[in-house]
């Protein structure tokens, strides 16, 4: 699988963004660690270690707008 953002030659995609499933090479994913929360009870409970979260430019760009 290629990477979709790549123009010209296509990069080797290496991950997915989580939001619109583009295929993604080294260059062009965006990785954050936002922290992992849980609905328990009565309120959150959010985790010691943060997920990974893989976005390609278009989608952070919207998540950080």
């Amino acid at each position: 699988m290629n990477c979709y953002d790549c123009l010209g030659t296509p990069g080797p995609a290496v991950a997915v963004c989580i939001r619109c499933g583009a295929a993604l090479c080294r260059t062009h994913v965006h990785e954050s660690h936002p922290p992992t929360q849980d609905i328990a009870g009565t309120g959150r409970a959010t985790h010691e270690k943060p997920a990974r979260h893989i976005t390609c430019g278009s989608c952070r760009a919207a998540e950080t707008s």
